[in-house]
């Protein structure tokens, strides 16, 4: 499953990377971008969070009701161990749907956002749903001023200040591990290059090859969280 190699790159490495794409949890994957939901970037816009806010605030409470039925599975588990294993490990993600958060990742960098969070455009504070009987366009707990969901809209581009934390993890990394990355956005995709630069070493984990396969040092096909599930288990024996 995981070559020698791979295994003693992983002992040895201070600084680990890992970047996981949305579909590491399936039936949220499905429940954003399939069904009644309609695509989410028609759903999550700047015109339409402005045109019809009462609408736009309506589709978000439903997605959410129906992601809460999602929970974090073993490989979101495995990626807390392996946090908590390695005093240098950071969690880049590409997913919306806060999984890596409620498993209890602490170094995480959510490139689009968190569709479960929402952040107040006036102060910027982020918070949570508190009460089922909050108002369906959410007001700020410390100003009382509009939020939005802290998500990355359609039409914006990536935080830049998130964008420059990924960037200089991605240049410290001595190992980088994709997980369930297929077509990715150009700000993505460059973090493993970033990496590789820099003398990382790359490895990717997925069911099929993706866009960023012939960069990769290493490629391991399976299901990814079992995949990684069986790497905590390996490195535990050792």
């Amino acid at each position: 499953m995981f070559t020698n190699k791979f295994i003693q790159r992983f002992l040895k490495a201070s600084q680990i990377v890992v970047l996981t794409g949305d579909t590491l949890c399936t039936e949220a994957h499905d429940i954003l971008t399939q069904g009644n939901n309609g695509a989410l970037n028609e759903l999550f816009t700047i015109d339409q969070l402005k045109d019809d806010q009462q609408k736009f605030w309506e589709n978000v409470k439903r997605i959410r009701q129906q992601l809460a039925s999602c929970k974090p599975n073993l490989g979101h588990y495995a990626l807390v161990d392996l946090e908590n294993r390695y005093d240098d490990f950071t969690l880049i993600t590409t997913s919306i749907d806060g999984l890596h958060q409620i498993a209890g990742n602490k170094n995480l960098i959510e490139l689009r956002g968190n569709i479960r969070r929402n952040i107040c455009q006036s102060c910027g504070k982020r918070f949570y749903h508190l009460r089922e009987a909050d108002p369906v366009v959410p007001v700020c707990p410390a100003c009382g001023n509009s939020a939005r969901p802290d998500v990355l809209l359609n039409d914006e581009t990536i935080d830049e200040q998130i964008l420059k934390k990924a960037q200089q993890a991605a240049a410290d990394a001595e190992l980088f591990i994709t997980v369930c990355l297929k077509e990715v956005h150009k700000d993505h995709q460059a973090l493993p290059l970033i990496a590789k630069a820099n003398g990382a070493y790359l490895v990717e984990l997925n069911k099929e090859p993706g866009a960023l396969t012939d960069s990769m040092d290493e490629f391991v096909a399976g299901n990814p969280a079992k995949l990684l599930t069986g790497l905590v288990l390996l490195l535990e024996k050792i």
